[in-house]
């Protein structure tokens, strides 16, 4: 799907339009059969849950992973411990009218309601028969200019950003408690930007600061992979085939009017992301071209060292007015050294240099004009 020109709210509505696609296929029918064998919890079990193993996803008893999912608990995994229902039947003396009206006492059975402790574990605790699941794809397409968006991306977020291993499958994750972002280091090019942008969406939106840390998982969930997918379509990257799987098996677990409330968030957060991330591309972007005119000219001097004396405060001040967008200065004083110079490749090269330097204040609009995305 092509996403050049698109509003953030026409994005969105690919994103909404893909998602609803996605649950009829098979692959989506499959994982909702194997989720329905799962009990649905109380709210004090999954309070118990999550205070015992907060990244819990699927949990079940020790039989049932054995006998409906052919999976088998690894040995030394400690359960998880909740309260179960427990029903006693017993006996008990009942006072009942017979047809004539006289009262007599008869023994009844009845069920009384008890509770017990008992063990449950999550799929991690387990190993065997490979669950239907959505877990998507990792993304492994290349960027237009990664380098750059890279950097820019890390300019935009308000956190310090690093890349390093992660060996618990997660491909990265954002840390509230110290405001930092990790990314897995090893990904594809559209894997890692996306992975980025999902974790500077989690940082904006669900820090200690504005209370989103609290919200529930899948809510945070479908936050972030939203805004994810709407910033890299808005510059060109398709996501679809990993994000439509992922917002989907998380908004299962969200209620509806969970989900209406987080689109005006979600639309802000992608809107505030994309602009600056804009701004910043174009600020990498110069400041590539000044350092790469700034490198062009120390090349020359180094060939044309009667022509230029004090060649490293030439470089210094280029490097000013170039920063400055005042090229006219330098533009003169480069016309007047190949004026000068006398031999003819070294001329040719300082013209070569004064044309692209004149080309630079129109390559500033053009950069502009290349990452300006609707909002």
């Amino acid at each position: 799907m092509t996403y050049a020109g698109m509003s953030v709210d026409e994005i969105l509505k690919s994103l909404e339009t893909g998602i609803r696609e996605f649950m009829q296929t098979d692959r989506y029918k499959d994982y909702l059969r194997a989720v329905g064998r799962f009990h649905d919890y109380s709210t004090n079990n999954i309070a118990l849950i999550t205070m015992q193993r907060p990244d819990a996803t699927l949990v079940a008893g020790y039989s049932t992973w054995k006998n409906a999912f052919h999976r088998n608990v690894r040995k030394g995994e400690k359960g998880i411990r909740i309260i179960a229902p427990y029903p006693v039947k017993t006996e008990k003396e009942k006072e009942v009218f017979d047809a004539y009206g006289n009262l007599h006492r008869e023994k009844v059975t009845v069920t009384v309601p008890r509770f017990r402790c008992v063990s449950v574990f999550d799929v991690s605790q387990t190993e065997g028969d490979r669950l239907p699941e959505l877990e998507p794809a990792e993304l492994n397409k290349e960027v237009d200019g990664y380098g750059t968006m890279i950097k820019a991306l890390e300019r935009t977020s308000r956190v310090p950003v690093s890349y390093r291993e992660i060996k618990d499958g997660a491909r990265g994750f954002y840390d509230a408690s110290v405001d930092r972002i990790t990314v897995k280091s090893g990904m594809g090019q559209s894997q890692t930007v996306k992975t980025l942008i999902h974790e500077i969406a989690h940082s904006f939106l669900h820090g200690k600061e504005n209370g989103g840390a609290l919200m529930p998982a899948g809510t945070k969930e479908v936050e972030a992979e939203s805004v994810a997918y709407t910033v890299c379509s808005a510059f060109g990257i398709d996501t679809s085939e990993y994000t439509f799987p992922y917002v989907t098996a998380w908004a299962a677990k969200v209620e509806d009017s969970v989900l209406r409330d987080s689109m005006d968030r979600i639309r802000e957060t992608a809107s505030e992301l994309i602009h600056s991330l804009s701004e910043n591309i174009r600020e990498v972007r110069r400041e590539a071209e000044i350092s790469d005119i700034s490198e062009k000219m120390a090349e020359i001097m180094v060939l044309s060292r009667d022509a230029l004396q004090a060649e490293d405060a030439f470089i210094i001040r280029a490097s000013e007015l170039l920063e400055a967008g005042n090229v006219a200065p330098l533009l003169t004083e480069l016309r007047s050294i190949a004026d000068s110079e006398n031999d003819k490749d070294i001329r040719g090269a300082i013209e070569a240099l004064i044309r692209r330097t004149e080309a630079f204040s129109s390559q500033k609009s053009e950069i502009h004009k290349e990452t300006e995305v609707e909002i």
